[in-house]
């Protein structure tokens, strides 16, 4: 070979390296950049399942937290408050039967005409202590309303066990009147749409007899929804 083709061939032979040592690193490159697409993509699959994974969390965490309350609710109401509501509705029942007691002592004498002198003094007393005895049942309803125990609807129709319980039974006077209510002998309480205290009324029924009582010997009359 001649001494002056020798610098071409090994010029040619050092490019031809140079190209092969490029292609190596392109190669690497391209390697190194589908690697990162992959990576990008694993991420983005990664922070998606995340995403739905926070979701199923945040949706359990709100189902559970949900369940927790009401647990809570329950127990402040059966454990905590259901003593005194219990107590308070004991007290609207004395009071609202004083309250009538009242009426019907000024009812009363209202039909007898006029007082003089002491009597017209103390009706005037009595007067004064019914109203004053009314607002003390409207003042009782709104403590138990901040307590969320609300009177229940007057159902004037069939007797519905859910929100009603029978004290006492009169005899109907025709077939379509049996289990209609007659009259209501208390009002009932419900505590977030739970009933706290049945409705209590005496009911018609097609049968015969005379009053009879079903839960308790008191005489039902005595008592007049308020």
């Amino acid at each position: 070979m001649p001494s002056w083709l020798r610098p071409i061939l090994e010029g040619i032979e050092s490019l031809s390296n140079a190209h092969n040592e490029n292609a190596l690193r392109l190669s690497r490159i391209e390697k190194s950049l589908g690697y990162n697409d992959q990576l990008a993509q694993l991420v983005a699959e990664c922070r998606q399942s995340l995403d739905q994974r926070n979701i199923v969390n945040r949706t359990m965490f709100e189902a559970l937290h949900t369940e927790l309350k009401g647990y809570k609710d329950a127990f402040m109401v059966e454990a905590v408050l259901r003593p005194v509501i219990r107590d308070l509705i004991t007290l609207y029942d004395d009071i609202c039967e004083i309250h009538r007691q009242t009426r019907a002592s000024i009812a009363a004498q209202e039909s007898r005409g006029e007082l003089e002198g002491g009597g017209m003094v103390l009706f005037e007393n009595v007067g004064t202590m019914s109203r004053n005895l009314e607002h003390n049942v409207h003042f009782l309803l709104e403590v138990l309303e901040r307590m969320d125990v609300t009177l229940l609807p007057m159902n004037p129709g069939k007797l519905d066990k859910r929100t009603q319980r029978a004290v006492a039974v009169e005899p109907a006077e025709a077939p379509d009147q049996d289990n209609m209510v007659a009259r209501v002998a208390k009002r009932g309480f419900q505590c977030r749409d739970r009933v706290v205290r049945p409705e209590e009324v005496i009911i018609y029924k097609w049968k015969e007899g005379c009053l009879i009582a079903l839960d308790t010997p008191a005489s039902p009359q005595t008592r007049q929804p308020q």
